[in-house]
């Protein structure tokens, strides 16, 4: 995030994983080394984001972390239907076709809706994001 006067606040996003991290962040962001709560990576000081826009490609980062968080779930009490109808959900609302549904861009949208499966509970229906959205497509 570019340097701010310290009255002047803004929600800060994680650089890796573009997801909200704190709301009402002042100044520079992070003022010390902060793990993501949700990627678990560090965010050095400064780094923060000060908008959950990311450049094409940048999105890999933090999937990997995801997809491994997700594995170690137990989450095992969603519908495979329900998993589908919430992929094909969050693509239409990004205009995009649900196997072309990148998992960082439905982790995004799951951290704030509540009423959409979690990762685990996606890998806990179909085992994996591939398979998963794949499904969703047909």
């Amino acid at each position: 995030m570019p340097t701010r006067a310290t009255k002047e606040s803004t929600d800060a996003y994680c650089p890796h994983c573009f997801l909200l991290v704190e709301r009402d962040a002042h100044g520079d962001w992070p003022p010390s080394p902060t793990r993501c709560p949700h990627c678990k990576l560090l965010i050095g000081v400064g780094r923060g984001r000060s908008t959950p826009a990311a450049t094409p490609g940048a999105r890999g980062t933090a999937a990997g972390v995801f997809a491994h968080q997700a594995k170690r779930g137990d989450d095992a009490g969603v519908s495979k239907d329900a998993v589908r109808a919430a992929i094909r959900s969050v693509a239409q609302s990004l205009g995009s076709r649900p196997e072309r549904l990148l998992m960082v861009d439905y982790q995004q949208r799951a951290s704030a809706d509540q009423s959409l499966p979690q990762l685990s509970e996606v890998f806990a229906a179909f085992g994996s994001w591939k398979r998963a959205r794949r499904e969703a497509g047909a």
